[in-house]
């Protein structure tokens, strides 16, 4: 009885206290960027794509080059039961004297602690905190929280803090994987095509999945894959199911999203995957080392590299076709602030274009660009006259859910001065968005876990014609740029050796 009794009480003080006024930290309270105006503090291990390499974020004037979920806090294991570690200036807040306090854990004092730390914090230095979500939904969702901690394991804390930011509609807002997370992973990879989840490659040593390659999966641990879409889509961005989709393959097909998701009932993992009679298969899935995973080759299908060759960063090339062949342009990154980088680029296309008078078409690829520098845009429009200058038919821009942040800035770009078509699949961002400038990380004093909050506002080229309501502000449907000529990446075609978006363009 009493203990049901002091419960009750917390529950009642947590909620009195969410009605006072927002603690207001000192003015020197977050740590300012270095002058690279990269973020610090990022670990090395930024995603699991196939390349392994770790993509930052810039500020000064740049913004993000990713637009999604940033990993690797660097902060070692996730817990907030250890001694404070508190910033030089920074006055953390602290639970309300009306809570019994010795009713709590120090693990769960903690997290409170670093709950209401981040809810001031983020109030306190977003341009604009409450964009789509009030306040009030806000607060409630960091009450509700608070009053869980006890019932809720680390890991579960992550995951509802990481949702409640995703719910602002701002993805440059976003918080840091830990590195625990990445302690197990697993030895294969996936992708989303034609809106269904594929196997696409596996570790080398694991040649079991070999037979699963391009096989759909449909649940995990019997866990319905539409319903961990619903998971995985609230921790990325609610609104875009397109940018969630790419996020989730490229940084959260780890374990620990599954055991939050409602798969951690039971030890192991089993993936249910469909075979090629469409019968479903239940296939265990060991788990790997991050060492392991990344000293590992990458077992793919046949001619991917042929099909998906943006991964390999910029680059351009003439390439023939059955119909016919056009030069292709990958524009994959735009983190390095070397001007001559891109006029060489662009210089090498128009070489080829004038090499290749006969197909006199031109592909610029965009789907796996996350964004980057915003000055780079400026590189771009300079650049861009080079092949405005040369009597081209059509140009042809591929677009997808990766295809965010300073990227979306090209897209509009090469409309304008190429009236480029674009082909593919809706982008995972609009034309405009918050960004760094600079970059603020909040870091939690109890659990480290790292926060990176946008700063300003950049409002790009509504070609689109996207609807503002009455105080001037996108509404949350306005989140994505739709391509002139829906073209979705087709199972059979990628089975047979076929990029179905590259085939439309030769056929045209």
């Amino acid at each position: 009885m009493r203990k049901r009794v002091c419960l009750l009480l917390l529950t009642l003080c947590l909620l009195l206290s969410a009605c006072a006024p927002a603690h207001q930290a000192g003015a020197d309270t977050v740590p300012k960027p270095d002058a690279s105006g990269e973020q610090q503090g990022a670990s090395d291990r930024e995603s699991l794509s196939e390349s392994g390499t770790q993509q930052t974020g810039s500020d000064g004037g740049n913004h993000s080059e990713s637009g999604t979920q940033q990993t690797g806090s660097g902060g070692g294991n996730l817990s907030a039961s250890g001694a404070q570690q508190t910033e030089p200036g920074v006055e953390t807040p602290s639970i309300s004297a009306d809570i019994p306090v010795s009713e709590l854990s120090e693990r769960d004092r903690n997290w409170i602690n670093d709950i209401h730390y981040l809810q001031n914090h983020y109030k306190k230095y977003h341009p604009d905190p409450f964009y789509l979500c009030s306040e009030e939904e806000f607060d409630q969702e960091i009450d509700w929280l608070c009053q869980h901690v006890d019932s809720l394991s680390d890991n579960d804390i992550f995951f509802e803090l990481s949702a409640i930011l995703a719910g602002m509609g701002d993805i440059h807002t976003n918080i840091s994987l830990p590195d625990s997370f990445y302690d197990d992973l697993f030895p294969i990879g996936v992708s989303y095509f034609g809106g269904r989840l594929y196997l696409r490659f596996y570790l080398k040593g694991y040649e079991q999945f070999e037979p699963y390659l391009l096989r759909e999966i449909v649940a995990v641990n019997g866990v319905d894959i539409s319903y961990l879409e619903q998971k995985f889509e609230s921790i990325i961005n609610p609104d875009n199911t397109w940018v969630s989709r790419e996020t989730f393959c490229t940084h959260y097909f780890i374990p620990a999203f599954f055991d939050w998701a409602g798969c951690g009932y039971q030890d192991g993992y089993t993936f249910q995957i469909l075979d090629e009679n469409q019968q479903v298969q239940s296939v265990e899935v060991p788990l790997v080392s991050y060492a392991e995973y990344d000293a590992a080759s990458k077992v793919f299908p046949k001619n991917w590299s042929c099909l998906f060759g943006a991964e390999d960063g910029n680059r351009t090339e003439y390439r023939e076709g059955d119909n016919g062949g056009y030069v292709y342009m990958n524009l994959a990154q735009m983190d390095s602030l070397a001007e001559s980088h891109y006029q060489e680029l662009f210089e090498k296309t128009a070489d080829l274009l004038e090499a290749h008078p006969e197909c006199n078409k031109l592909v610029i690829d965009l789907r796996n660009n996350p964004g980057g520098f915003l000055r780079v845009h400026n590189y771009l429009h300079e650049d861009v006259q080079i092949i405005k200058a040369l009597s081209l038919d059509q140009t042809y821009v591929l677009i997808g859910g990766y295809t965010m942040s300073a990227a979306t800035t090209c897209v509009s770009l090469f409309k304008e001065e190429l009236n480029a078509i674009t082909v593919g699949e809706p982008a995972g961002q609009f034309t405009s968005f918050f960004y760094y400038r600079p970059t603020i990380k909040i870091v939690l004093p109890q659990s480290q876990l790292s926060i990176s909050v946008s700063t300003d506002w950049y409002e790009g080229d509504n070609f689109a014609g996207a609807v503002y309501d009455e105080d001037g502000r996108l509404y949350e449907w306005e989140n994505t740029i739709l391509p002139d000529v829906y073209i979705h990446q087709d199972i059979e075609d990628i089975r047979q050796g076929k990029n179905s978006a590259l085939e439309w363009i030769l056929a045209q």
